[in-house]
């Protein structure tokens, strides 16, 4: 349809709203128009388009595939209007919206947000954790800087990313921090990560570990968090971030009979316009949290 100005607008958000839902009750609720309304907005896209969107009973209708695809192109174009429209407009100064990976937000950030929100109450902060780039436009946006890659000149450099080997000391009974049994921790299995399948190869460079036995049995995690847990469930050794899991460390949960060491990886923030109020708020906040942020003692 190269002509806009036919695009039949209120027909489409009509459908939309019944395709989302599955019923045209629910899109009449939320449009707060009539049953035969909706229907009527859908019978009349029916024929401009030229092909039927739902099928079966007038009380109970179903989407037909052509109608399935429709409706999902629909709910992601209604999606991207709404965000341009909140990023644009002049009220959307108290929403921030927060991009990070999935771990960095369980482990780190989700835990020290209610400072932020305390000293900040203005904000409705939505964080997205997508473990790749976000698809809508977000406020700021958490990353990680691979080794060797130059800093974006719309980035700030946060921190340097510490890696260290980590145990439960219930997996290995009469283990004690400060001890190296080497022996002792070849023997669980290794906990590895998808996000991140070269992590024992960087710590085995960093820390000048020389050993080349392949471990007797190795369980990968889809993402980082999940791997951490398996280590403090004992179900093996794991390389983790000091950042991640420091809290164990401190508290037992988990030693570390190697240290940790400086790793490559470097975490930094990008912002998606420069000088708004929020943002600012947010970047101070979070450089001032990492500042406090305790060093590894082992």
């Amino acid at each position: 349809m190269k002509n806009r100005k036919n695009l039949p607008v209120a027909a489409l958000r009509a459908f939309e709203a019944a395709a989302r839902h599955g019923t045209l009750t629910q899109a009449a609720e939320e449009l707060a128009v009539t049953h035969g309304a909706i229907s009527r907005h859908v019978s009349h896209l029916e024929a401009v388009i030229g092909t039927p969107l739902f099928e079966g009973a007038r009380n109970r209708p179903k989407l037909t595939p052509e109608g399935r695809v429709f409706g999902f192109a629909l709910t992601n174009a209604f999606d991207q209007i709404d965000d341009a429209l909140r990023l644009i407009s002049r009220g959307d100064d108290s929403i921030l919206d927060v991009a990070c990976l999935s771990t960095f937000a369980i482990r780190w950030l989700v835990p020290r947000l209610h400072d932020f929100t305390a000293r900040y109450p203005r904000y409705d902060v939505r964080l997205a954790t997508d473990d790749r780039s976000p698809r809508s436009p977000v406020d700021v946006q958490i990353v990680v800087l691979e080794p060797g890659t130059a800093i974006p000149e719309d980035c700030t450099l946060l921190f340097e990313e510490q890696l260290g080997l980590v145990v439960a000391p219930s997996a290995v009974p009469g283990f004690a921090p400060g001890q190296t049994d080497t022996v002792r921790l070849d023997a669980l299995p290794r906990l590895e990560t998808r996000t991140r399948p070269h992590v024992w190869h960087e710590w085995s460079r960093l820390a000048a570990d020389s050993r080349t036995t392949p471990p007797r049995q190795s369980r990968t995690f889809d993402h980082y968090h999940l791997t951490i847990e398996a280590a403090l469930s004992g179900l093996g050794v794991a390389i983790a971030p000091w950042h991640l899991v420091a809290g164990d460390v401190a508290s037992g949960r988990l030693v570390a009979p190697f240290g940790f060491h400086m790793s490559e990886h470097r975490y930094g923030v990008r912002v998606a316009r420069k000088g708004r109020r929020k943002t600012q708020h947010f970047i101070e906040w979070l450089k001032a949290a990492i500042a406090e942020f305790p060093e590894p003692t082992c």
